[in-house]
């Protein structure tokens, strides 16, 4: 088989139904696929509802955790079953608008050093949008404070769009990868119940001396940017917005120690607590009760959810 497609439902069935209806349109006869459906225990009706769009064919599969397992875990349970040579981790919000994805599996067949690639992912208006980022360590998080990017490499639109070169990451929405590195690497870590599951694999696998590249003659619409949305929805249990915050600076900050050291994590910790006590000083100074409510939260997550991983 050439190629299964593992997407994480939760509560997404119109999402997911489009996304699974783009997909099999433009691949049908085109290349051996199946598609595994992996449901964290929607209440929507999703599975019925994309069984009956199956029709009680091969192609697609739905898989039912019985509860919601986390991000990193319902993509492994995808991964474990995947039969084809490469595997596409796909968000439910996500579309094809052509045949594009046909090129970026022939470009993996092709190519032995890498070991997996985005694309160009399209807002819902087709202009380019976050498609890659950078890994956010140390120097990443220097970089943007000295140059007034604050979160805008750890996350961003192509360079070039249509271009193939080599990136850190690509956005979780869209991550083709082949199947044998895949096993050779090995899956999530489900460590990160949600957040920084994609940029541990990467990192992961360039440490192991694979590429990672951004394909961009492939283009998939991504509704909103709204992958986070998504992600936290599959993931999240009805968590506040605070339990989020404070679970993606969890995963940050082990992410940090796992691949650097807890001195590592701590000097980012502590950069960032600076930038937001610093802006909240400075809202607070112009009375902007606003900026200064999202940067007071924010000081608060990252207190309550760094090096704590307590999910």
């Amino acid at each position: 088989m050439d190629l299964s497609i593992v997407i994480v439902s939760f509560n997404t069935r119109e999402l997911t139904l489009n996304c699974l209806k783009s997909v099999t349109g433009f691949l049908a006869a085109r290349l051996s696929f199946e598609i595994l459906v992996i449901d964290n225990n929607s209440g929507d009706g999703s599975p019925e509802a994309i069984r009956e769009y199956a029709g009680g064919g091969d192609a697609i599969k739905v898989i039912e955790t019985g509860a919601n397992v986390g991000f990193a875990k319902a993509n492994n349970i995808g991964i474990t079953l995947a039969k084809g040579k490469q595997v596409l981790l796909l968000n439910s919000d996500t579309y094809c608008i052509d045949d594009s994805l046909l090129s970026a599996v022939a470009y993996l067949d092709r190519t032995e050093d890498v070991f997996g690639c985005g694309c160009t992912l399209l807002n819902a208006d087709k202009t380019p949008g976050i498609s890659y980022g950078v890994f956010p360590e140390l120097f990443t998080v220097c970089r943007e404070l000295l140059t007034g990017r604050f979160a805008r490499l750890r996350a961003m639109a192509p360079r070039r769009p249509g271009f193939v070169y080599d990136i850190d990451l690509p956005c979780g929405a869209f991550f083709l990868i082949k199947k044998t590195l895949l096993d050779r690497v090995g899956p999530m870590d489900e460590h990160f119940f949600m957040y920084c599951e994609e940029t541990d694999l990467a990192k992961r696998a360039w440490k192991a001396g694979y590429r990672i590249v951004y394909f961009g003659p492939t283009r998939v619409v991504h509704l909103g940017g709204q992958s986070g949305v998504k992600k936290t929805e599959s993931a999240s249990g009805g968590r506040s917005s605070f339990d989020l915050r404070k679970i993606f600076y969890q995963s940050w900050s082990y992410y940090l120690r796992k691949h650097h050291s807890r001195v590592h994590a701590s000097a980012v910790k502590a950069m960032l607590l600076l930038y937001f006590k610093a802006h909240y000083l400075i809202f607070s100074l112009v009375h902007n009760e606003i900026a200064c409510d999202f940067h007071g939260r924010e000081i608060k997550s990252l207190k309550s959810g760094w090096n704590n991983m307590e999910h």
